[in-house]
């Protein structure tokens, strides 16, 4: 058994195209990493010093925002990004005007959320980003890979430059430094305590209110869109050379990239880690931007190969159905969450730490594999996912 092996009738691409089922488990398994990291941001208020994964107390908690920070946070939104370039390439390289009915679809799906729902939306980041890969859909794949390493290695470049001078910076005792440094982190702890009372004890409406008039929820989607856009052009180089569907071929590069991938990944997570815990509010910032467009998406890549010869093992079906309907998965987590954290549901903001936020994740993880599996048992395609074909067709479902 193979990974080459693929499932006619996806009810979500278009006509004549089939599903690749270890793309739809990689999909499920990234819905899993997603809310992990999602949680933090579900249970406080965004800001930069919890960027920092050593600041949060606690044994525990503390020993589980580091093993989500090294093992999920960024990676996942890469794998999703991956997949979403793979699809592209793969579903709507040669149908340019469906490809934008659907992006125009997905942006208003992820605007309805990102106002009604959360503010950590990415599917309007992924609508925004979209549009440029119509710049690359014809493009040769040594191409787009010279693009994708491009855009990260200058982010890379830009994170590593800024680091070295801030610590330069630091050891002349620079009074310039430390004063813009404490008037950033000032206008950071305002703002989450802001956002901090309104989740807390502010009704629907009031959350609404908020996201619709302030442009927090967009701009934090779209401070990764040039990793975003990286990725996805990698997602469409894997699907030009055959990475995820033809794994006989491709063995030795796959193992290549899965052992440099994970042997290098994990020890510069790690070190992102360690130089976020020194402190600063520019320090913290610089590495995040070095994790997001290095240690992250080698971390990524690492996984994805690893996945895909493990999958070729054996297929994982309930995992598969996660993935299939992974865009109602995400959209429940986010409203199961919402309701549980803030004031006009359980009202749990604030009062639950780490481990407790990685327990629930799980939970409903666990349960959305089972319901995904019942569900498709039944019905050929996921709620949403229907309702976004409906919209890419033009009302024709």
């Amino acid at each position: 058994m193979t990974s080459s092996i693929v499932r006619p009738a996806d009810p979500v691409a278009p006509p004549g195209t089939a599903r690749v089922p270890v793309v739809d488990a990689l999909r499920g398994f990234a819905l899993l990493g997603i809310l992990l990291v999602n949680m933090t941001l579900f249970k406080t208020a965004p800001s930069v010093e919890h960027l920092a994964a050593t600041s949060i107390e606690g044994a525990w908690d503390a020993t589980c925002a580091v093993l989500v920070k090294v093992l999920a946070e960024g990676k996942f939104i890469g794998l999703f990004s991956l997949l979403f370039g793979f699809g592209v390439a793969t579903h709507f390289a040669r149908r340019r005007a469906a490809y934008l009915r659907r992006l125009a679809a997905l942006g208003l799906i992820g605007a309805v959320h990102l106002v009604f729902v959360w503010f950590g939306d990415i599917l309007t980041t992924y609508a925004l980003v979209g549009l440029v890969l119509l710049a690359f859909v014809n493009r040769a794949p040594r191409t787009l890979l010279t693009w994708a390493l491009g855009i990260l290695g200058a982010l890379a470049t830009a994170a590593t430059a800024g680091l070295v001078l801030l610590g330069v910076r630091a050891a002349t005792g620079s009074s310039a430094l430390a004063a813009a440094e404490r008037s950033a982190a000032s206008a950071d702890a305002a703002e989450a305590g802001r956002l901090a009372e309104i989740y807390r004890s502010g009704g629907y409406l009031d959350l609404v209110q908020e996201r619709a008039t302030t442009p927090g929820g967009l701009l934090f989607g779209l401070a990764f869109s040039l990793v975003v856009l990286a990725m996805m052009l990698l997602g469409m180089f894997a699907a030009r050379t055959g990475l995820f569907t033809d794994v006989a071929a491709h063995r030795t590069r796959l193992t290549s990239i899965a052992r440099i991938g994970i042997g290098v990944g994990l020890p510069l997570n790690v070190l992102v880690v360690l130089v976020q815990s020194a402190g600063g509010f520019f320090v913290v910032l610089a590495g995040q931007v070095l994790l997001m467009s290095l240690a992250a998406p080698v971390l990524t890549v690492g996984i994805a190969a690893y996945a895909t010869l493990r999958y070729e093992r054996g297929h994982r079906p309930w995992l598969e159905s996660a993935g299939r309907l992974a865009l109602s998965n995400y959209l429940m987590q986010s409203l199961v969450f919402s309701t549980v954290f803030y004031a006009y549901g359980a009202g749990l903001f604030g009062r639950v730490g780490a481990a407790a936020g990685v327990a629930l994740a799980v939970a409903l993880f666990s349960l959305q594999v089972l319901v995904s599996h019942w569900w498709l048992g039944r019905f050929r395609v996921g709620p949403v996912e229907w309702g976004l074909r409906w919209m890419t067709s033009g009302g024709r479902s």
